[in-house]
């Protein structure tokens, strides 16, 4: 019978504030360990609840169901919106070369999304995200082997894809 380890969210906590130092080594290495998956996914959830709340604190939120349904359901709304999202990133960059598997990708990404914490702060919150730009590169670059070039390429084909949809759902327009 296999020796279950213990859940090590602080290892993996600890390998995500590497990541957004522009460490592309641990970015790779996380990528390469299947167990990096589950201590994402609690990080994606935990910045869900960072922009609930954060949103509460903007006075977004008018009622108190409104509210019970944003805290509720913003870690999970936010895990579905992040996979949807880095699979069109990682589309992107498999159609210019990129070698990671899925997983790989998702895998690294998600623990650099501890920036999202920031968001319990709201202007605070949107500044750090720009810090998202370079990390996402040197992600890129480190785990699907694209040059700075491509990466930057990826980067900018998904804001193009996000402010399209922001147009056609009528938020830009």
């Amino acid at each position: 019978m296999e020796e279950k380890l213990p859940f090590e969210f602080g290892k993996y906590l600890r390998k995500s504030l590497e990541i957004i130092k522009l460490k592309g080594a641990v970015a790779q290495e996380a990528a390469l360990d299947e167990r990096a998956f589950r201590p994402g996914i609690l990080i994606l959830a935990i910045g869900g609840l960072a922009i609930a709340i954060g949103a509460l604190f903007q006075g977004q939120v008018s009622t108190a169901v409104e509210a019970s349904f944003l805290v509720l359901f913003a870690p999970v709304i936010n895990i579905v919106m992040f996979s949807f999202f880095i699979a069109i990133f990682h589309g992107f960059a498999r159609l210019l070369g990129g070698k990671a598997t899925f997983g790989e990708y998702y895998r690294a990404t998600s623990l650099a999304w501890v920036l999202s914490w920031t968001q319990v702060v709201p202007v605070v919150g949107a500044v750090v995200s720009l810090w998202s730009i370079p990390v996402n590169v040197v992600i890129l670059k480190s785990v699907h082997k694209l040059s700075t070039l491509e990466s930057c390429a990826v980067l900018a084909l998904m804001m193009c894809v996000g402010m399209g949809v922001l147009y056609f759902t009528g938020v830009l327009g």
